[in-house]
C-alpha cells in the first residue's frame, strides 16, 4: 500500500485488510514526518490527540488548521498526503496594506477561513507578495499557488477588457547555493470564469487605440494562449492559479507574487482571503 487510495481500496477486500489497512503503522506512513511540529503550532492542538492515525489523516485532509496566530492554515491533500498551505491575507506583503484609504481590513467575513480578509479601497499599484520556505512542502511534489479571492459589486479598475492589460503573476524559488532563480511568469484574468467564452477573447491578437497625451495611440495584444482565468472553489471564493514550481530540495524560499502596476490604472473591490499552495495533479 504506497498511497492513501490503495489503503483505502485495501480495508473493502476483508476484515482481515481492514485491520491492516486501518492500523496506525499504515497511515503513519502517509502522514509528513514533521506533523506533530506543525499542529504544535495550532491553536487547537487538542483537537488532534488521542486518534489515530487514519483519523488523523482524514482530519487532515478535510478540515484546514489554522497556525501561527490564525495567520497561516495547513491541511494535506487527499490523493497523494502532500502538505498544502495557505497564507493568510495578513501574511502577505500587500503594497500600501497598512494604508485605510488603499486598503481596509475586514473581520468575521463570510467563508474566510481566517479572522480577517483584506479588502482594496483605491489604488493604482497593486502588489502582492508571499513567501515560504522549501522546507514545508513535500519532496519531489509539483505544487501550483493560487490567488483566493472575490470581486465586489463596486469594483473597478480590475476588468480584463481591450484595451487593459492584464495583471500578471511570478512564482519564483531560490534555492541555497545557486546564484540563479528557477522564475515563471503568467498573465491573469480576474473577469472571465473558466469556460466562458470572453476567455476566448485573450487567444486572439487584439489591436486598439489607448489615449496617449491627447492623442491615440495604437497598440497591439498578441494572442495570450496561456491566460489564466479563475474558477469557483467549493467554499464560494474564486481562485486563479498565479504558477507552478517543484520541489526538488528542502533548501531554500518560494515566492509567489501578482501585481498589476503597468497600467497604473486606479482599482477597487478585489478582496483577497489569502494566497494557497497545493500539488498539482495532472487531472
Amino acid at each position: 500500500m504506497t498511497t492513501p487510495g490503495d489503503a483505502c481500496s485495501s480495508s473493502a477486500v476483508s476484515p482481515a485488510f481492514r485491520a491492516a489497512a486501518d492500523s496506525d503503522a499504515v497511515w503513519d506512513r502517509f502522514l509528513p514526518r514533521d506533523h506533530a511540529a506543525v499542529l504544535a503550532r495550532a491553536a487547537d492542538d487538542d483537537d488532534h490527540r488521542g486518534c489515530s492515525k487514519k483519523e488523523l489523516f482524514t482530519r487532515l485532509c478535510s478540515r484546514p488548521v489554522l497556525l501561527d496566530g490564525a495567520t497561516m492554515s495547513f491541511e494535506l491533500d487527499r490523493r497523494s498526503g502532500a502538505k498544502c498551505w495557505m497564507l493568510s491575507a495578513r501574511a502577505l506583503s500587500i503594497t500600501w496594506g497598512d494604508d485605510p484609504s488603499c486598503w481596509t481590513w475586514t473581520a468575521d467575513f463570510p467563508g474566510s477561513r481566517f479572522p480577517e480578509v483584506a479588502e482594496l479601497v483605491d489604488v493604482c499599484w497593486l502588489e502582492i507578495t508571499g513567501k515560504l520556505q522549501l522546507s514545508l512542502f513535500s519532496p519531489r511534489t509539483m505544487y501550483a499557488a493560487y490567488l483566493v479571492f472575490l470581486i465586489a459589486d463596486d469594483s473597478y479598475g480590475l476588468e480584463c477588457n481591450i484595451g487593459m492589460l492584464p495583471p500578471k503573476a511570478m512564482v519564483t524559488v531560490v534555492v541555497s547555493g545557486n546564484t540563479k532563480p528557477t522564475l515563471t511568469e503568467h498573465t491573469l484574468c480576474l473577469q472571465h470564469m473558466q469556460g466562458e467564452e470572453e476567455t476566448a477573447m485573450h487567444r486572439r491578437r487584439q489591436e486598439y487605440v489607448r489615449p496617449w497625451k491627447n492623442y491615440g495611440r495604437k497598440v497591439t495584444r498578441e494572442a495570450d494562449m496561456d491566460i489564466r482565468c479563475p474558477r469557483r472553489r467549493g467554499d464560494g471564493w474564486k481562485e486563479v492559479e498565479l504558477g507552478e514550481f517543484t520541489v526538488a530540495g528542502d533548501e531554500g524560499v518560494v515566492e509567489v507574487s501578482f501585481k498589476e502596476v503597468e497600467c497604473q490604472r486606479w482599482k477597487r473591490g478585489l478582496i483577497v482571503q489569502g494566497i494557497e499552495i497545493r500539488p498539482k495533479h495532472a487531472n
